[in-house]
C-alpha cells in the first residue's frame, strides 16, 4: 500500500435505504443537556417553557408565583439597603444601588410578567442569592478590599449568570440587570453583605 492510499475503516452499522452514513475523522461534540451542570439544564427547561408560552400566545399576566412573592417580600429583621452597604464599606455606592434596586423592582412589578417569565426571574434571583452568599459575604467579612470585592462580584456572580443565560437570554437580561437584582435582593434582606 502506498502513502497516497487512504484507509477507510468500516463502521459497525450500515446506513438504511435513502440515507447517508457519515464518519468522523476526529472528535465529535454532541450537545447533550444531561451533561450540562444542573443550573444550566434547569434554565434551558425554563426557556423552553417561555418559548412554548410565546408560541401558544398564553402570556397573560398572572398572580406572582410563590418564589417571586418570597423575593419581593422583606425578611424579618429588615435592614435596608443603605445600612447594609454602609456597614460593608460601600457607602459611595448607595445612590446608584438604590436606583438599580428600584429599576429592578419596577421591572418585575410594573410589567405584565407571564408565568414562564416569572419562573426565569425567580430562578435567576435564587441563583444570584446563593452565589453572592457563598462567595461575596465571606470575603466582605474577611476584610477583603472593595476593589477585590467588586471584581469578585463580576467573576463569581455576574459572569456565571451571564454564562448561564448565554445564547438563550430570552429576557434580554444584561450585567446591569444582574447588578440590579443583587441590590434588589440586598434591599429585601435576602443578601447580607456582612
Amino acid at each position: 500500500m502506498s502513502n497516497n492510499d487512504e484507509i477507510t475503516p468500516t463502521l459497525g452499522q450500515a446506513a438504511g435505504d435513502n440515507s447517508t452514513q457519515y464518519q468522523s475523522g476526529g472528535d465529535i461534540t454532541v450537545n447533550n443537556y444531561n451533561s450540562l451542570p444542573k443550573p444550566y439544564t434547569q434554565y434551558l427547561k425554563l426557556v423552553e417553557e417561555f418559548e412554548q408560552e410565546l408560541e401558544s400566545g398564553d402570556i397573560e399576566f398572572r398572580e406572582f408565583i410563590d418564589k417571586i412573592q418570597h423575593y419581593t417580600a422583606t425578611i424579618d429583621g429588615f435592614v435596608g439597603l443603605e445600612p447594609k452597604l454602609t456597614e460593608a464599606g460601600f457607602e459611595n455606592d448607595i445612590d446608584w444601588a438604590q436606583q438599580m434596586k428600584e429599576y429592578y423592582y419596577k421591572k418585575i412589578t410594573e410589567n405584565n410578567l407571564s408565568k414562564a417569565t416569572q419562573k426565569i426571574h425567580a430562578f435567576l434571583l435564587a441563583r444570584i442569592c446563593v452565589l453572592f452568599n457563598l462567595h461575596i459575604k465571606g470575603a466582605v467579612n474577611d476584610g477583603v478590599s472593595k476593589e477585590v470585592i467588586r471584581e469578585m462580584i463580576i467573576e463569581k456572580v455576574i459572569q456565571p449568570v451571564q454564562d448561564m443565560l448565554g445564547e438563550n437570554n430570552v429576557l434580554d437580561l444584561y450585567d446591569d440587570d444582574i447588578t440590579a437584582m443583587i441590590y434588589f435582593l440586598t434591599g429585601n434582606c435576602h443578601i447580607r453583605w456582612k
